[in-house]
């Protein structure tokens, strides 16, 4: 059986560019800040946060000053990103699932920070606060932020 080789070679070129296409309806936002309102944010914290500020694409920060300088973060990671993420080991790095948010969640801790990555469609972003010393005060201020834009995806 002969190939042509310029067709297998297109073909095989391809091929990563269609696993990792994403799925419509499914794409990273294009302003993550839109995601989630302030008065959401508020909510979830328990202060009061300004307008969210982008960061580094695609990344959006609400910050509270009163009475404590408390950082909620938003972020969508790379496509591909989510199995990377569930299945490398770090030392000193624990993870626990949670259920009820995206079609995957997963809280990383590291010392006192604790971080939540969902997974929703092909899309992963992580929540993540600043200023609260309390690893599950912080999970119990990412989840519902997290909840709010997975429904968004």
């Amino acid at each position: 059986m002969h190939f042509n080789s310029s067709v297998v070679i297109s073909v095989l070129a391809s091929l990563p560019l269609a696993l990792h296409a994403p799925v419509a309806g499914a794409q990273i936002p294009s302003d993550p800040c839109t995601q989630v309102t302030p008065a959401q944010v508020s909510a979830a914290l328990g202060e009061t946060v300004g307008a969210g500020k982008h960061g580094p694409p695609p990344t959006c920060t609400w910050e509270a000053n009163q009475p404590t300088h408390e950082i909620v973060t938003l972020m969508f990671s790379p496509p591909g990103d989510w199995d990377t993420r569930k299945t490398a080991q770090h030392p000193g790095i624990s993870k626990a699932a949670v259920s009820g948010v995206g079609d995957d969640a997963l809280a990383m801790s590291m010392g006192p920070l604790t971080t939540l990555f969902v997974k929703k469609g092909s899309v992963t972003f992580m929540v993540r606060v600043y200023g609260v010393p309390d690893p599950a005060r912080q999970l119990a201020i990412e989840t519902p932020i997290a909840k709010q834009v997975a429904s968004q995806l």
